[in-house]
């Protein structure tokens, strides 16, 4: 059976869970299957740029610091209008002059017992600032907005529950904000500060996610235009509701 593949103690990814949350297959494709993508998606080379380089100058200084931030992106070759722009913006929203304490893409894991199954839930979040009795949590996003509030992404509840252990072993308020770098995208999503009886459904909802998991026998795809469209494996997949020729690489020789 398929869901043989699963470990004994499944991974959940905020990825890993935003895929099953979308369709089956797609989770069994790529988490369980480990299969390339066999359609490309735009790039994420800049995306990854400008999260290193703003792990690299928090670490290293203050991103206000403008003479600091062109001093770190000319070390990385990384001094270009577009990453500038993106770093600027940030600033605007940096909670650095009030801050306790501070983490940039820091990992964290929290582990699900009870009620069965057991599941093993792991985030790297890109930047947490503790300030004001709130511990807030960021993730940059350099692409396009598809959301109006943190809420309604599936990824952001494995987040927030790995970060909750943390909020409440320190006191603190949980907030997790979705920092669009673009300066072509005017407003962030609205943020999430869950409070006790939205952390309890959101340790329910990954639970659920498992216990659905385990019971898989065909791991079906969604078959619907406006998932498959965007989906990395869609010429691949039996169900595919847009299929098309895989985009491999191809092995030149001679």
């Amino acid at each position: 059976m398929a869901n043989k593949l699963l470990a004994d103690i499944p991974t959940l990814t905020p990825s890993g869970y935003e895929d099953y949350s979308r369709c089956a297959r797609l989770y069994y494709t790529g988490a369980l299957l480990g299969v390339a993508a066999s359609d490309y998606a735009v790039t994420s080379t800049h995306g990854q740029l400008v999260h290193d380089m703003l792990w690299r100058i928090h670490e290293t200084g203050s991103c206000r610091d403008m003479a600091h931030v062109r001093d770190v992106l000319g070390g990385h070759g990384a001094e270009t209008d577009a990453v500038i722009r993106q770093i600027e913006r940030h600033s605007e929203r940096c909670p650095s002059s009030a801050v306790e304490d501070a983490r940039h893409e820091y990992s964290l894991a929290r582990f699900h017992r009870m009620p069965a199954p057991m599941f093993m839930a792991v985030a790297r979040i890109d930047a947490i600032w503790v300030h004001d009795g709130l511990l807030d949590a960021r993730d940059y996003k350099t692409g396009s907005r598809w959301h109006e509030q943190v809420a309604d992404v599936p990824a952001a509840k494995v987040q927030l529950y790995v970060l909750a252990k943390v909020a409440q072993r320190r006191n603190l308020r949980l907030r997790l904000r979705y920092e669009y770098l673009s300066p072509d995208i005017d407003d962030d999503p609205d943020p999430w500060e869950p409070d006790d009886d939205d952390l309890a459904a959101i340790e329910e909802d990954l639970r659920a996610a498992v216990e659905s998991m385990w019971a898989q026998e065909q791991w079906r795809g969604v078959g619907e235009a406006d998932v498959c469209g965007r989906c990395r494996y869609r010429s691949i997949c039996r169900d595919s509701a847009t299929p098309g020729e895989p985009a491999w690489p191809v092995l030149a020789l001679g």
